[in-house]
């Protein structure tokens, strides 16, 4: 008997532009690692799909929790001739969300867990990894799995978790357990956990971390800058600055403990940075606006007028343009450029775990808005304009 199940699928048209040619990883008519140069007239709707049949290493997820997150707008949002503006890694059609929780229903023979090395448990309440990496590849095999090269992502080459059930690989999934004597609901924390590990991965391995005592600054309060927010706070940020121009999401950044908020369109980006810090600017400026032209010249420019030295700039946001630096001021302030991709590896996602069951990273406070799986697509819709919610989730199951 074939069981049925509701999900969010996301199609387009294989239209490369006439200036792209494909990679030597792109397949013809299915998959391509730049989206916003191939794929165009995006459409999200709810479907019906079969239960997926899961495999000797996988476990079947029935799924609790997940979130709309900005690449999933992005997927859906096109630009004035019809292609997407998500630059990356896409096949379609394909089961959108990839920021989810669920508790596992059906286990695979040689499916493990990692933690304990034993298999996982009907009804053990887990996150998974959104990066598919092979352990194979050569970055893989360096230690770099969020740079696999045969890399599929769950919900933008994979089916995804906008849906009823989900199989995925063992190697990925990660137990709640830990938060169930904290929290009321570990599916909603835990939902959070993959925006948090991208975040964490950003601020703390790309971007070499902070010591306690210095000074960060974040542009962008959106998720990942609210979880960055949290995390260098918890890491010891002696002032952490968040710019955003939304009044609904700098409240957010305060209550996850920013300690100054600028308005970058009422306020001179780099006189209050200046101010705040009494002149040293900061160690770490993550970019999580997604507006690089826009907020690049504030950024060198606090680095060269400040007297600090050794500070990183972190590329977390995604956008497919080119940022003009001055070699000058990062040549004399003896300061580095970083782009961070992922969550996968470096202990990164059993950290993040680990904090939340410490009580040092609860970022529930980010939802903003409860929806039902089938509200997804008008709400994917919605944020494409909507700039003061945060964090959109779908309760599912």
């Amino acid at each position: 008997m074939v069981r049925n199940m509701k999900a969010v699928v996301l199609s387009a048209k294989w239209a490369p532009k006439s200036s792209f040619k494909l990679g030597a990883k792109d397949i013809e008519g299915k998959l391509t690692y730049l989206g916003s140069q191939v794929w165009r007239d995006p459409e999200v709707r709810v479907v019906e799909k079969e239960i997926p049949k899961i495999r000797p290493d996988e476990v079947l997820i029935r799924v609790k929790r997940c979130g709309i997150c900005g690449s999933d707008v992005h997927m859906a949002q096109t630009d004035d001739d019809g292609y997407i503006l998500y630059p990356g890694l896409t096949a379609f059609p394909v089961i959108l969300g990839h920021e989810f929780s669920g508790e596992i229903v059906e286990v695979g023979e040689k499916a493990i867990n990692k933690r304990t090395n034993k298999k996982f448990e009907i009804g053990e309440p887990v996150t998974v990894e959104e990066m598919v990496w092979c352990g194979e590849c050569r970055p893989c095999c360096d230690g770099y799995p969020n740079h696999c090269e045969r890399l599929q992502e769950i919900g933008f080459s994979i089916d995804g978790a906008f849906a009823e059930y989900i199989a995925v690989p063992a190697k990925l999934c990660w137990s709640l357990k830990k938060l169930e004597d904290r929290y009321d609901d570990v599916f909603k924390l835990g939902s959070l956990v993959e925006p948090t590990s991208v975040a964490y991965n950003a601020v703390i391995e790309r971007g070499g971390g902070i010591r306690p005592g210095q000074n960060v600054v974040i542009l962008g309060a959106g998720p990942i800058g609210i979880a960055a927010t949290k995390i260098l706070k918890t890491a010891g940020a002696a002032i952490c600055i968040v710019s955003e121009p939304s009044e609904t999401r700098a409240k957010l950044a305060r209550k996850m403990g920013a300690d100054y908020i600028i308005n970058p369109l009422k306020e001179n980006f780099v006189e209050r940075v200046k101010e705040i810090t009494d002149g040293e600017g900061a160690k770490l400026y993550l970019e999580a606006t997604g507006l690089p032209l826009v907020v690049i010249d504030d950024i060198q420019n606090a680095i060269w007028e400040c007297r600090g030295v050794n500070s990183t700039v972190v590329i977390v946001a995604r956008a497919e343009e080119r940022m003009p630096l001055c070699g000058e001021y990062f040549q004399v302030k003896r300061s580095s450029v970083v782009g961070a991709q992922g969550h996968s590896g470096h202990g990164t996602f059993p950290n993040v775990i680990n904090l939340m069951a410490a009580g040092l990273c609860d970022v529930t406070p980010m939802i903003t808005k409860e929806i039902t799986l089938e509200k997804v697509p008008e709400h994917i819709h919605l944020l494409q304009t909507d700039k003061e919610n945060c964090k959109i989730s779908a309760k599912i199951n």
